[in-house]
């Protein structure tokens, strides 16, 4: 099978290693020259640009950082996109409807896919995938997306978008609260795997307990999910929700404490990384 990912930041990367590693013929692109470097040795061949990838290609796999280049690759790619497109790009429901009336106007197979887990399980193949679109198109496309994660079929296009977005909701709030209770546990002097592990077999046990907890109460973070492209889902997801006549006033809250700590310079880290924020804003109030 020919396959070709755009956008190869650390998803898409993770996506394309892992196809190449099982057995299918995989080209990238990727606005960025360094690209083709970091994929050195893995099988993927980087082209010159969008539409060489996507020429012959079975299957196009979107992983761009907006709707707006989303949007700007299919317009590019509409004369020489056979296969189907795999769109995993974060976007709006306003965004979805921009790229759908493309779709329609050419013509093309386009299936909504959007992503759950990060980089790592991208690269193992064990991403979650909330897919939304043709019901055929989906089964027939079972093969791909079953070597890309657990695909799950969410309904609409619209559906599967909108759910994305209120799945970035719940991690991004639960994130905050943990970085906000995190300045408390570190009163305690309990040392941190004891935290973790107690919590995490408790009511209050989450992904986002077991994997950012420890970043936040040792000052150690990865690089996983920014704060800016946090407060930029958190903004879609508001944006539905004013649509549909439904008011989130704690994630309103949220969204404003993540504007602050982009505003603060915090903007190109990690998103748990708004505890340091909370640390700073702590020794200041003293």
């Amino acid at each position: 099978m020919r396959v070709c990912v755009i956008g190869l930041g650390r998803m898409g990367r993770g996506i394309a290693v892992n196809l190449s590693r099982r057995g299918h013929v995989v080209q990238g692109f990727d606005v960025d020259p360094n690209a083709a470097g970091r994929l050195s040795g893995t099988g993927v061949k980087v082209t010159s640009d969008a539409t060489q990838c996507a020429e012959g290609a079975d299957y196009v796999i979107l992983a761009l950082p907006t709707g707006r280049e989303s949007l700007e690759v299919i317009r590019g790619i509409v004369n020489v996109a056979k296969g189907v497109i795999l769109d995993t790009t974060t976007i709006s429901v306003n965004e979805l409807k921009d790229v759908m009336q493309v779709i329609n106007e050419h013509g093309l197979r386009y299936l909504s896919v959007r992503l759950e887990k990060g980089p790592r399980e991208a690269e193992r193949g064990e991403l979650v995938l909330y897919v939304g679109g043709d019901k055929a198109l989906f089964d027939a496309s079972m093969e791909v997306l079953s070597q890309i994660g657990t695909p799950i079929y969410i309904g609409s296009h619209e559906q599967a978008t909108a759910l994305k977005l209120i799945s970035n909701v719940i991690l991004t709030a639960n994130a905050v609260i943990l970085a906000e209770v995190s300045a408390l546990i570190r009163k305690l002097g309990i040392d941190p795997d004891s935290v973790v592990k107690a919590l995490s077999m408790g009511g209050s046990d989450s992904a986002q307990l077991r994997a950012r907890l420890p970043w936040m109460l040792k000052g150690s973070y990865g690089e996983s999910f920014s704060i800016k492209l946090a407060r930029d889902v958190i903004d879609k997801a508001l944006e539905y929700a004013q649509s549909t006549g439904v008011q989130l006033p704690l994630t309103t809250l949220i969204n404003e404490l993540l504007r602050l700590a982009e505003a603060s310079g915090y903007g190109s880290r990690d998103f748990s990384e708004i505890a340091e924020m909370l640390k700073v804003n702590e020794k200041v109030t003293k």
